[in-house]
């Protein structure tokens, strides 16, 4: 199928309430529209990406991750990992608080990115989700 063959069947799905559709800058994701509430699909549209995913799931791992931490752990620059970390605050997925003189970041709802992770887990098709997964799951056992 071409791409804007593609592109007609998309909109008119979305247009017929049956796809919604979470767009940052010049990309859009397509979700069926009962399937997720608007906070959810915003939380999986910053997830679909590498970084951000990474980053969130360093701080699921080992709690609140100061910038450096984050930077050691993540091994992008400093401004991509800047970059990713203000959007994840924007969309209200972080929060950033003071740790003595230095900056750290926690996930806001921990509950919902972790069920939403868990429940999305063969989606990502990431070895750190599916590590964080089989943690989790050991744990509530």
């Amino acid at each position: 199928m071409s791409t804007g063959m593609l592109s007609y069947h998309l909109d008119v799905l979305e247009r017929r309430g049956l796809l919604k559709v979470e767009q940052q800058s010049h990309r859009k994701r397509y979700f069926i529209a009962r399937a997720f509430a608007d906070a959810q699909r915003h939380i999986l549209a910053v997830l679909r990406e590498r970084v951000p995913r990474r980053i969130v799931l360093d701080i699921l791992l080992h709690g609140q991750r100061s910038f450096a931490e984050l930077h050691a752990a993540m091994g992008v620059s400093k401004s991509t990992l800047s970059y990713h970390l203000k959007k994840l605050l924007q969309r209200g997925i972080l929060v950033r608080s003071r740790r003595g003189r230095e900056s750290v970041f926690v996930i806001r709802d921990l509950d919902e990115v972790s069920k939403l992770l868990v429940e999305n887990r063969r989606s990502f098709q990431d070895e750190v989700v599916d590590r964080f997964v089989e943690n989790r799951m050991r744990v509530q056992a």
